[in-house]
């Protein structure tokens, strides 16, 4: 039986756009990786007085000065890693999770990102132009729905706003009991954003794997990504997966959304469930952010 997951109405959106940005002031900032300025991830808190969002919404950030074709830089959205005043009432600031973009183009030049270059090098009482708040499909349900079971998924600064999903849940909510896991995927340990955050959690219901793609291998001698690190807890997982009260939010890089499927379905094959009718089913529930 699939479950009627109702979506969360009244959601504020687009209060502020680049006609009418919100200023908001950088008020802290700290480096969670810093492996050389060209593989920087940043933790950025700006002054959110007066920027209504709820977790799982995003920001939009102009950046200054003009384009190579002379115009104002596009807005570059970025997921809100912290939670809202909706839920505790003194919150009087946003964060974000930057990592600092360095590239090549295709002739070999060295080009770095416009606006994550731009949050990264801001200092303390910047004020930074924003739009937004943004998004409506990836936040949660209304508070009368949200007692229920999640899976997230995340690569990288995909962790953003699960960051603030998780804290609203195990924080908040009061007699919060339901299963949650997070299956957060990078290269190294050193990568792992937040994770003394999710390690300090203390709470027999929430499930925290990490798939370190050049640190661990799979028992066939793979690299360990996401989706093979949720095939290694199938069975933790599977009870959750086959719920129609959980939700599956995805977020970080969009190939990561071909191994996930694959899993469930070669899952679901093996327990006779009717593979094609179980995956389209199971769309409903999935929420995904991936770039």
């Amino acid at each position: 039986m699939q479950e009627d997951i109702k979506p969360l109405t009244d959601i504020n959106v687009n209060t502020y756009r680049k006609a009418n940005p919100f200023e908001a002031k950088v008020v802290g900032k700290k480096t969670l990786i810093d492996e050389g300025k060209e593989n920087q991830v940043v933790h950025l808190s700006i002054d959110c007085n007066g920027f209504d969002f709820i977790e799982g919404q995003s920001i939009g950030v102009v950046p200054p000065g003009l384009s190579s074709k002379g115009k104002t830089h596009a807005v570059r959205l970025y997921s809100i890693a912290s939670i809202s005043k909706n839920t505790d009432e003194n919150v009087t600031t946003l964060d974000l999770c930057v990592k600092r973009v360095v590239y090549e183009n295709e002739v070999g030049e060295k080009k770095h990102g416009v606006c994550s270059n731009y949050l990264c090098d801001s200092k303390i009482g910047d004020v930074i132009n924003c739009t937004g708040p943004a998004g409506r499909h990836f936040v949660l349900p209304p508070e009368e729905e949200l007692n229920r079971p999640y899976i997230f998924i995340a690569t990288g600064t995909g962790i953003a706003p699960f960051r603030a999903k998780i804290k609203k849940l195990l924080e908040y909510i009061p007699n919060y009991n339901e299963p949650v896991h997070l299956i957060f995927g990078v290269q190294y340990s050193k990568q792992l954003l937040y994770d003394d955050e999710f390690t300090k959690y203390n709470n027999e219901n929430f499930h925290y794997y990490r798939a370190l793609s050049r640190e661990e291998k799979t028992a066939e001698g793979e690299k360990m990504y996401v989706h093979q690190k949720m095939l290694e807890n199938i069975e933790i997982i599977w009870p959750q997966i086959t719920d129609p009260r959980t939700i599956i939010y995805i977020c970080g890089i969009k190939g990561m959304g071909q191994g996930i499927e694959d899993v469930i379905k070669s899952v679901a094959k093996d327990k006779d469930i009717d593979v094609e009718n179980f995956w389209q089913l199971l769309q409903h529930r999935i929420k995904k952010e991936v770039y």
